[in-house]
């Protein structure tokens, strides 16, 4: 007894979908490009506000790329990740050089007290820094001079005594009311000198 006939079963048509190759990713090679470019230079100060431009830039391209279908997504994803790291390193970095300019400028521009303080058992002359250069001044006693500055860095005084007799000396630099230097020197021609900073506090 013979089989019975059955029909050919026709073929389904294809799932537009199924099995597409991945194509290249013009989009997301550019976002991967300009992402590790944003990041080079948001490490660098200064030039850091480049990375402001490349890296939104980066992203932008990398949600695009995205968007494309059948496509390979992970240069996209790659970039999009690089340009948002670049923007946060960036303002890091902008922070942080922003701070120490601004500590810089707080210390070239802040006022400091500068007492000096010197003691002699006999004729002496004193040579001090007055905040634009040197004076002289002749005592005989303790002797004090207080000035104010800004932004000052280095000081000078000494003192030295009379050639035709014993004598001792000493001197203090005072910075803010915190000695920074002291010296003393005794005998003939009796010589002490002191040196200090606003950074040697």
């Amino acid at each position: 007894m013979s089989e019975p006939y059955s029909a050919p079963v026709a073929p389904s048509p294809a799932d537009p979908n199924y099995n597409q190759p991945g194509k290249g990713n013009g989009f997301g090679i550019t976002a991967l490009v300009l992402g590790i470019v944003a990041v080079v230079f948001s490490i660098i100060p200064i030039l850091g506000f480049i990375a402001f431009i490349l890296g939104p830039l980066a992203v932008i391209f990398g949600i695009i790329g995205l968007t494309r279908k059948y496509t390979k997504k992970g240069t996209s994803v790659t970039g999009l990740i690089l340009g948002v790291v670049s923007v946060i390193v960036a303002i890091i970095v902008t922070s942080i050089v922003a701070a120490a300019a601004n500590s810089v400028s707080e210390s070239l521009n802040k006022e400091h007290t500068i007492q000096y303080v010197v003691t002699t058992t006999g004729p002496a002359q004193v040579t001090y820094w007055n905040g634009s250069g040197s004076s002289n001044e002749d005592i005989t006693s303790e002797w004090k001079k207080e000035l104010t500055t800004t932004g000052f860095d280095f000081t000078t005084l000494s003192v030295s005594g009379d050639y035709t007799a014993e004598s001792s000396v000493s001197c203090e630099i005072f910075v803010d009311g915190v000695s920074v230097s002291k010296n003393t020197g005794a005998g003939t021609g009796a010589h002490a000198s002191c040196s200090g900073s606003s950074s040697s506090k």
